[in-house]
């Protein structure tokens, strides 16, 4: 029997790592109006180049107002797609990665998703496997915001 195919790319679910990573400390509104050019500035995500580059190119992206300029997390990407290119080398594919961890209560999961990629919390792990189609608790776990109470309380803070 062949395993079902993948429900993403590798890419895919590197720019959906990176989306929440970014999202994480903002509102949603800034990072989607500025994700198409994440896109270019991260050749659409592929793993491989993404790993590659330099630290005088993520510099240069740094400078670049077309993208949030949050230094940590730019070289977090790259941190990141290197893990993924480890990944892919171990496994075949991300999705392949993440089929061997659904034997795994949720909490060892999120853990071991953590512990392997850089700038990923509680919330970024839980919206990230919310989003790509993965089993995700129905009460948040301690240390998970929900994005509507956020959304609200930003909201009312700006209002204010």
């Amino acid at each position: 029997m062949t395993e079902a195919s993948p429900v993403h790319t590798d890419a895919e679910y590197l720019d959906n790592l990176t989306r929440k990573i970014f999202i994480s400390g903002f509102s949603g509104d800034p990072v989607s109006a500025r994700w198409p050019r994440f896109r270019e500035v991260f050749y659409a995500f592929d793993p491989e180049t993404v790993a590659e580059m330099p630290d005088l190119l993520i510099d240069h992206v740094q400078q670049d107002p077309g993208v949030i300029r949050n230094k940590r997390k730019l070289r977090a990407t790259v941190a990141n797609a290197s893990e993924f290119v480890r990944i892919v080398e171990e496994f075949g594919s991300f999705h392949t990665y993440l089929r061997s961890l659904d034997d795994l209560p949720y909490e060892r999961r999120a853990k071991l998703i953590s512990d392997r990629f850089q700038s990923v919390g509680p919330n970024t792990v839980y919206y990230f496997l919310e989003d790509a189609g993965e089993p995700v608790p129905r009460v948040k776990p301690e240390g998970v915001k929900s994005k509507k109470k956020r959304l609200a309380r930003r909201n009312l803070e700006r209002a204010r």
